[in-house]
């Protein structure tokens, strides 16, 4: 026997209908406002449903109402904050796809701001120690009419407020900034240029061959392919500053890329994420670590510190091979005689038990034992500790480099002013 509901969707009164249609994709949305004249005007319905959805998904993170200088349309807010959430999180630079890295710090973070997202430089701290600090270079906002308005410092010396921001025609805003055009590519590359410079955030694809399937070659040519054609374009908006001037401000933003950092560690991946350590020069790095899958190895990346990056890959090494207790004397001896790297005035503690000791390749070796299979050709080795943290050393040197994360539940560690 067939159910039949005894009333229709439209018995329902309009704010129950409203509520209903907030749960749905914009999708979805369009294909039932085609269904009737009434359905199109609710699925129009900016004030309540787009606004609804707006808070919903984004509301506990920005102050919805003050995007647009409170004057934009929630539909288009919607639409625009979609694409601006990939954003939020952090970002290293992509040392070998960067034309000229000139930059003084090499990891970024965006978070929300009340009605924009700001772009964050993340250093070490010059105090010493594990601290970081994190400052400002870009600001990305909305006009009323539903459009980026994105904001670069390219010196790190302006400090903007929210009223600042609110005001179109502030000073600082058109005096000391450099307006900016975005443009998101395949949803993994971010492209913002100021005529006719511009230069790339780059999200870590997930596979080459998933890729290549797909579109059929390689994703770092097909990228630049894409950037071949929209770098040539022009800036939307009108700078007043004088050419010269101009120069002189992109010019250390000349192609830069940069890499989403999307993981953290997890019971089989250990040593993903972001960390830092302190090198025997005493300044401090940061690291970022992968799992390849193709060859089920592991990629640690320095990702900028307090000293020149000399090499930009720390180490790699095999994820499945690696040593348990017991361990062999001499893997014993060359743990036990090492000195564990740390800031002065850190706390030294004694929780270093070993969970497990992996074998590791420095960039230099010209035999790495992840492709030759023979882990006698290994000149570094991981030590993982109990604790979830892990140190790293080389044969050639008498130190453990101990790394602790920079990131938890999203959130900068040890963040110092």
């Amino acid at each position: 026997m067939e159910f039949v509901l005894p009333f229709a969707f439209s018995d329902f009164p309009e704010d129950v209908q409203i509520r209903i249609l907030s749960f749905l994709d914009p999708s979805e949305l369009e294909s039932f406002a085609r269904t009737s004249t009434t359905s199109l005007a609710l699925c129009r319905d900016d004030e309540r449903l787009w606004f609804l959805k707006c808070g919903r998904r984004w509301g506990s993170q920005t102050q919805i109402k003050n995007w647009g200088g409170r004057k934009i349309s929630y539909r288009h807010l919607y639409h625009l904050l979609e694409k601006y959430e990939n954003l939020i999180g952090f970002w290293f630079l992509d040392y070998y796809s960067t034309i000229s890295p000139s930059l003084s710090t090499f990891l970024v973070c965006f978070e929300w701001g009340s009605f924009y997202i700001t772009g964050y430089r993340v250093s070490p701290s010059k105090s010493g120690g594990y601290g970081v600090t994190k400052k400002p270079f870009l600001w990305i906002t909305a006009t009323s009419n539903g459009k980026g308005l994105n904001y670069l410092d390219t010196d790190g010396r302006v400090s903007l407020t929210d009223k600042d921001l609110l005001r179109e025609d502030s000073e600082k805003l058109r005096g000391e900034l450099i307006l900016v055009d975005i443009q998101f590519a395949l949803n993994c590359h971010l492209l913002m240029w100021e005529n006719p410079q511009f230069f790339e955030f780059r999200r870590r694809l997930s596979t080459r061959v998933e890729y290549e399937s797909v579109y059929g070659c390689p994703p770092d040519r097909l990228m630049a392919q894409i950037c071949g054609i929209l770098g040539g374009k022009h800036s939307l908006t009108r700078d007043t500053t004088s050419k010269k001037e101009r120069r002189q401000r992109v010019q250390t933003w000349d192609s830069q890329h940069f890499r989403k950092a999307i993981d953290s560690p997890t019971p089989s991946r250990p040593l993903q994420g972001l960390w830092k350590g302190v090198s025997p020069n005493g300044s401090l790095n940061l690291y970022w670590v992968s799992y390849r899958e193709v060859i089920d190895y592991i990629l640690c990346e320095n990702v900028g510190g307090s000293s020149k990056i000399e090499s930009y890959e720390a180490f790699r090494a095999l994820s499945t091979v690696f040593m348990e207790s017991p361990y062999p004397p001499e893997e014993e001896s060359r743990y036990s005689s090492r000195v564990h790297v740390r800031p002065p005035r850190a706390i030294h503690s004694d929780d270093h038990d070993l969970w497990g000791i992996f074998y590791a390749d420095s960039s230099c070796n010209s035999n790495p034992s992840y492709l030759s299979g023979n882990m006698d050709d290994a000149d570094g080795r991981i030590w993982v500790y109990t604790n979830g943290t892990f140190g790293f050393g080389f044969l050639r040197d008498d130190f453990i480099v101990d790394l602790k994360p920079v990131v938890k539940n999203g959130c900068l560690l040890d963040l110092t002013m």
